[in-house]
């Protein structure tokens, strides 16, 4: 195969940045905004105590979705970024912390798995444009969904621009802005069901805003949901084996099947739900749960030396009450 005919491998920068190259070292970079003024990057190692207090990431910029940066969303990242990490992101400083343009998938990468980070970094001030053309520009990672699209867009639709001025200012089709808002107005507590969200299309962004319809129009809460669908979600999002695209599918199956059948069933009276203590995992919690007469303890994720603890304590109420 001739060099000509040969496709590219690799990372490479839009062609809208240009690149000099490092200067004297291999470690600085100047990069050519679209405007012709040129910027100076220098690269610096953020500690793994500190990427998390010393960066940040502004969606409305860098255009990522950060509650969808699940670690089943980044596991091609976080299995090599615990040995190595192959580009650095680029950052812009801010005060004492750096804001991500490019590489928040690394960033949320080198938090899960307690890394530092590597980030291009320049000290001189940029324009809100100039920041959101620059992060456009030098995307680097994968890209962004039709949520992740939408997200972006509605800051502009907020600023007062129709789809069709959004469509000529961003060049998108005006179809295609008409999908990625609907996309972005699913709700995140639909969406958070999903462990890999850039596996959902448009068509199953539409079945999901037709059940959150169906299901404010009943009355009936995600959190009545999620209660229907908790065990059989774990089963699904447990399964290692199962491909992405599958486990997308049995979620939205899920999801689908079970919200039809709460919009269907009779009116019931609702569980009063309160925290007996607040985590910072979501997935843990200490709850009491009345429903009628009936009145429950809930625990998750719990340690067994705590849940001893809290049996030994129960039966010891209850021999102090009941007994003899």
């Amino acid at each position: 195969m001739s060099r000509e005919g040969r496709k590219t491998i690799g990372r490479q920068l839009n062609s809208q940045v240009g690149i000099d190259g490092p200067s004297t070292t291999e470690k600085t970079q100047f990069l050519t905004l679209k405007s012709g003024r040129k910027v100076k990057f220098v690269e610096v190692r953020i500690p793994a105590n500190e990427v998390s207090s010393k960066t940040f990431v502004n969606q409305d910029t860098n255009g990522r979705d950060q509650s969808a940066l699940t670690k089943e969303s980044l596991k091609d990242i976080i299995k090599t970024i615990k040995l190595q990490q192959f580009f650095p992101c680029f950052g812009v400083q801010e005060g004492n912390r750096i804001e991500i343009l490019d590489g928040s998938r690394r960033r949320a990468s080198a938090i899960h798995v307690h890394v530092g980070l590597n980030i291009m970094v320049t000290d001189d001030s940029l324009s809100v444009e100039e920041a959101r053309q620059l992060a456009k520009d030098i995307q680097t990672a994968k890209e962004h969904n039709l949520r992740e699209i939408g997200l972006r867009l509605l800051g502009l639709k907020e600023s007062g621009l129709n789809q069709k001025e959004i469509a000529m200012l961003e060049g998108l089709s005006q179809a295609k802005v008409t999908r990625a808002l609907q996309a972005a107005a699913v709700p995140q507590e639909l969406i958070s069901l999903f462990p890999v969200q850039s596996e959902l299309s448009f068509s199953d962004y539409k079945l999901l805003l037709d059940i959150d319809a169906n299901l404010t129009g009943k009355g009936i809460s995600y959190q009545q949901l999620l209660d229907d669908i908790s065990s059989h979600l774990d089963e699904v999002i447990g399964d290692s084996q199962l491909p992405e695209d599958e486990q997308k599918a049995a979620v939205l199956k899920l999801v689908s099947k079970t919200s039809l059948a709460l919009i269907s069933a009779p009116a019931r009276d609702k569980p009063v739900v309160s925290p007996l203590w607040e985590f910072d995992d979501k997935d843990k919690f200490a709850r009491k749960r009345i429903k009628g007469r009936q009145l429950a303890y809930e625990f998750n994720r719990l340690p067994k030396e705590l849940i001893d603890d809290i049996d030994i304590a129960v039966n010891d109420v209850l021999k102090r009450h009941l007994s003899e």
